[in-house]
């Protein structure tokens, strides 16, 4: 486990140490929340629980008030013990109509094998001569954490077409992030500071065609790293977390005779690559839920239950470096406080 550890480390330090850059802050690419990875990573347009600050901040205005949230995922491997761990807890509040929230997120990999420096010796025999002299023993940890303040307003209002006396409600949440990045690798430590933005519009088809039951649409872009996110390491090298746009369309509607509700999502987010994402979600009664996603060539397939002030969810992704085991949820603290 200790060299799988390693090599996954290999991955993520050669990413953060690349040429120009276009791989740093490569552990904040990595989605967030279970519900959201059952649907593939497509989850920009929905954004409506404790997950939507990283998808999409203007999600947090949408996403009730008082909800504690939090997470937990094996990335590859074994669910007991992974290459890493990735955790996630924050919490959003309303006040005077303003969603705030604060989110932590941390990836960590543990007894990463310290090796010698091969590159300080010149020749192929002294080079050999150190593997064979090596005995190993020493261990590093890899950990990074960003921390998120968001704040988001849902702006109302309606739209005239012309063509008749209707206007159409539509919803317009917008959001901004500010964020705090610490990188540790072993001995050597990095920050920075970047923010991100995003907006929603929100309005039902039912309005639109003036029918009964046909569903709600929702259309999100978002930019990540606004103006490129400055990564200071200890070693006075300077990396840039390039902007990041992103893309979703999401249809929601009621199917009578499954006594539920069925979303289909999209999305796309375009840095040094462009990511396509497709996700769907069954609802039954708002209580059960079952999900799959497609990302780029990686499956997904998730579940989630809704008890009153408590929703579970779970997620797995088939990956070619091993499985993630993700479980997620949220506490209404609003909820519970009322019956108090």
């Amino acid at each position: 486990m200790r060299n799988l550890n390693f090599l996954f480390l290999l991955l993520l330090f050669s990413f953060s140490f690349a040429d120009n850059s276009k791989y740093a802050g490569e552990f904040l690419r990595i989605p967030i929340g279970a519900r959201a990875l059952g649907m593939g990573g497509a989850f920009i347009a929905v954004a409506d629980d404790g997950s939507s600050f990283y998808y999409n901040p203007a999600g947090v205005a949408i996403s009730g008030s008082g909800l504690l949230s939090f997470m937990y995922s094996s990335q590859f491997g074994a669910l007991t013990s992974p290459l890493a761990s990735f955790f996630h807890l924050g919490y959003i509040h309303e006040i005077h109509n303003v969603g705030i929230a604060i989110n932590w997120v941390r990836l960590s990999i543990d007894d990463i094998p310290l090796t010698p420096d091969y590159t300080r010796y010149e020749t192929a025999l002294e080079r050999e001569e150190l593997v064979k002299s090596y005995t190993g023993g020493d261990f590093f940890s890899d950990v990074e954490d960003a921390f998120y303040i968001s704040f988001a307003k849902e702006f109302k209002f309606d739209v005239n077409f012309g063509w008749s006396r209707y206007k159409m409600p539509v919803s317009f949440p917008v959001g901004i992030n500010f964020k705090l990045i610490n990188q540790n690798i072993g001995v050597e430590k990095a920050t920075g500071i970047g923010f991100d933005i995003g907006f929603m519009i929100k309005f039902s088809m039912d309005d639109f065609l003036q029918r009964e039951r046909v569903g709600d649409v929702s259309i999100s872009l978002a930019l990540k790293d606004v103006g490129k996110t400055r990564i200071s390491w200890s070693t006075r090298r300077e990396h840039f977390i390039e902007p990041t746009l992103m893309f979703g369309l999401a249809y929601s509607l009621p199917v009578n005779f499954l006594s539920g509700r069925i979303t289909f999502a999209y999305g796309s987010q375009n840095s040094y690559l462009t990511d396509k994402m497709y996700g769907i979600e069954y609802g039954y009664k708002n209580l059960l839920f079952v999900r799959v996603g497609k990302n780029v060539k990686n499956l997904s397939f998730g579940a989630g239950m809704k008890i009153d002030f408590l929703v579970v969810d779970y997620a797995f992704l088939s990956h070619e470096l091993g499985a993630v085991h993700r479980m997620s949820g949220s506490i209404s603290i609003d909820k519970i406080l009322k019956r108090l």
